[in-house]
């Protein structure tokens, strides 16, 4: 006998950006694996700041950026992997409210064997709750 269960369940919302980079991927890695780098690197965020003065390279940390139009983000460091290349935070709070309650985002650095260089991938998964207005 075969049985088919059927979710009624709304999947959650997947955004996902790549880019590649003419750089080894330790090279790379090196920019991106301090959880503070957001602030290094994307010119619209004005800070990026580790909470209770723990490492940026903590499992557990949780950085505050604020954006320079004045919105904030609290995210929480749940995966740090040198071996595997990725990083993954989850959003804690959110200054204005965000329109969902959940979003788990994924960084994860790819060897271009071919060359030496480096595919970034980011991927945000975003949870199904949102409320329409």
């Amino acid at each position: 006998h075969l049985f088919v269960v059927v979710s009624q369940a709304i999947m959650s919302t997947r955004a996902n950006s790549s880019a590649v980079f003419p750089f080894p991927i330790e090279q790379v890695w090196a920019h991106l694996r301090e959880f503070t780098f957001p602030s290094k690197l994307i010119s619209t965020i004005e800070s990026a700041e580790i909470e209770g003065g723990v490492s940026p390279v903590s499992f557990g940390a949780t950085r505050v950026l604020k954006w320079k139009t004045g919105e904030s983000r609290h995210q929480r460091l749940i995966e740090l992997s040198d071996q595997h290349y990725r990083s993954a935070w989850e959003l804690v709070a959110a200054d204005p409210p965000t329109e969902v309650t959940g979003a788990i985002t994924t960084l994860t650095l790819h060897r271009i064997t071919e060359n030496n260089h480096t595919l970034v991938r980011w991927e945000t998964d975003f949870s199904a709750d949102v409320k329409n207005d």
